[in-house]
């Protein structure tokens, strides 16, 4: 029997598998996609279209799951897999070449956003504000020489959820010993490059893009609500204020939407957050963070291609806020990659393979002659920072 027209197979990473792997002492994050899953199971089911959702625990499970579902359209909520967080990029490209429409952004975003130093740095060569920054390799030392001013921020450079964040031991003024001792934590507990990025503002902002109808659309803007926070305490959205529901960082996070920005920084804001979406080119939904001084200077943090989309996450609470409720998103989105895959040209090969952005080049700078091999730094340029005009 051939499967409805509408019928879905929501295909997500297996969280007991990430648990028993995760690299972090608190799996968390890892197991948050469980409530991803039921919330767009139970939508789907209000739309009446069927669906199935089904866990894989590696890359290498996914064409057969693809192989033998009757399923047209995937609902892709892979977010990583355990021991190669970086092989989920690829399920959209797989997705396609077995002939499925899928949801979400494809396998160059993926893998472009995933990569902080390279998305920052195509951000940087579109002209749109960045903090300066440096990525240090596992094994390498720190040049202090070529760190941007400080406060400075000390997070994995391939990692999302605030992974690796952890409140006042992240932040650093001065390259000494406990600066060494958070880029040794973050390369060992990780394996992966640091980050040592200007820590900028004091404001931190979501703005969250919803793809209806093949244009791209800013819901309201939020902002993180520190002000329970005593002075002095690191004002940022570490692990522990995104996940461990017991922490004073998360309880006293609160977010504010929409929200309370002069109306000319807020178009400012939407405007940068859209050229962010455009120029690396996401698709149906996304979140742009933002961190803003009180002058109402602001810089991109991070474009997120696959954010949370649980009910109590921060997308789900723009949707709220713009009167857009989540049915008709998980329909959105549905349709979305419904309607790609019927304009794709069958003569075309089945498969976009993931190419580098032409703009994702990054000044280089190695030791090569140096003869312990210690120094390898990819660094971003330090882009303008954004003014956004004061309004009434």
């Amino acid at each position: 029997m051939n499967p409805p027209e509408t019928s879905a197979l929501i295909l997500y990473n297996d969280p007991q598998a990430a648990a028993e792997l995760s690299q972090v002492a608190d799996s968390t994050s890892v197991l948050g996609v469980l409530a991803e899953v039921n919330a767009v199971a139970a939508a789907l089911g209000r739309l009446h279209i069927p669906c199935r959702a089904v866990p894989v625990g590696s890359l290498q499970d996914c064409p057969g799951v693809l192989n033998d579902a009757p399923e047209p359209l995937v609902f892709n909520l892979v977010e990583e897999f355990p021991a190669e967080p970086e092989a989920a990029a690829h399920v959209p490209a797989l997705c396609t070449a077995f002939g499925k429409a899928c949801t979400g952004a494809d396998s160059a975003c993926l893998q472009l956003t995933l990569d902080k130093p390279r998305t920052k740095a195509v951000l940087a060569a579109a002209d749109l504000p960045v903090p300066a920054g440096v990525m240090v390799e596992p094994g390498a030392a720190c040049d202090p020489a070529l760190l941007p001013p400080p406060p400075w921020i000390v997070k994995p450079a391939r990692a999302d959820a605030s992974e690796g964040i952890t409140g006042a031991s992240s932040i650093h003024s001065q390259a000494d010993k406990a600066f060494r001792r958070n880029l040794e934590t973050v390369h060992r507990s990780l394996g992966q490059p640091a980050l040592v990025e200007q820590l900028v503002g004091d404001r931190e902002l979501n703005v969250s893009v919803l793809e209806r109808n093949g244009c791209p659309q800013v819901l309201p803007l939020a902002e993180i609500d520190f002000s329970a926070f005593a002075p002095g305490k690191a004002r940022i959205v570490d692990y522990a204020a995104k996940w461990l529901a017991t922490s004073f960082e998360y309880r006293h996070t609160p977010r504010i939407i929409p929200a309370p920005l002069p109306a000319a920084v807020a178009a400012a804001i939407r405007a940068a957050a859209l050229k962010a979406w455009r120029v690396t080119r996401c698709r149906d939904y996304a979140r742009i963070d933002v961190r803003m001084s009180g002058d109402g200077v602001f810089h991109i943090l991070e474009v997120n291609a696959n954010p949370d989309i649980a009910p109590d996450a921060g997308f789900a609470a723009a949707l709220d806020a713009a009167g857009i409720a989540y049915d008709d998103f998980v329909r959105d989105v549905a349709e979305n990659a419904r309607q790609r895959h019927q304009r794709q040209d069958s003569s075309a090969p089945p498969v976009r393979q993931p190419e580098r952005h032409p703009d994702a080049a990054v000044k280089t700078r190695s030791a090569g002659s140096d003869p312990a091999g210690t120094a390898a730094y990819t660094l971003f340029p330090p882009a303008r920072s954004r003014r956004g005009r004061r309004g009434p």
